[in-house]
């Protein structure tokens, strides 16, 4: 497995047990969701289905990989941002050091996914949107 797999691997447990951890602390209530359990239950599935077609498309290194790898890396990026808006207007949830570790977590993750992602770039049939093209000068 190579270590960009690895990295998204974790990037995803990682967003994972925040929202478990998100369902303890009611989260749909923090965006005034209407729904509760129900809906937040089905948004999660909806969520990491999307997210665990993204990561196939990335370990097989399809075109549409590299834009999947930026995608996981960005989505679970704006973990930590959106709790520390919530945390900045008042909210106490999310205050226990394992749900702090995890949305840090989230966010130093995915900056490294997103640094291994460019790397990487040319391991996507294609190249991506930035093909790496050699000139022959002869």
């Amino acid at each position: 497995m190579r270590v960009l797999d690895r990295v998204a691997v974790l990037n995803l447990s990682l967003v994972m047990a925040h929202q478990a951890d998100a369902a303890y602390w009611k989260e749909w209530e923090m965006f005034g969701l209407p729904g509760g359990i129900q809906l937040f239950t089905l948004f999660n599935l909806a969520a990491f289905l999307l997210l665990l077609w993204l990561y196939s498309t990335v370990i097989s290194r399809k075109r549409t990989g590299l834009r999947g790898s930026f995608l996981i890396a960005g989505l679970s990026g704006i973990v930590l941002p959106i709790h520390a808006a919530f945390a900045y207007a008042g909210f106490t949830e999310f205050r226990l050091p394992v749900s702090i570790a995890v949305i840090i977590g989230t966010f130093v993750v995915s900056i490294w996914q997103a640094i291994l992602t460019w790397r990487a770039r040319t391991e996507f049939r294609g190249g991506g949107p930035w093909p790496m093209r050699q000139i022959d000068l002869n």
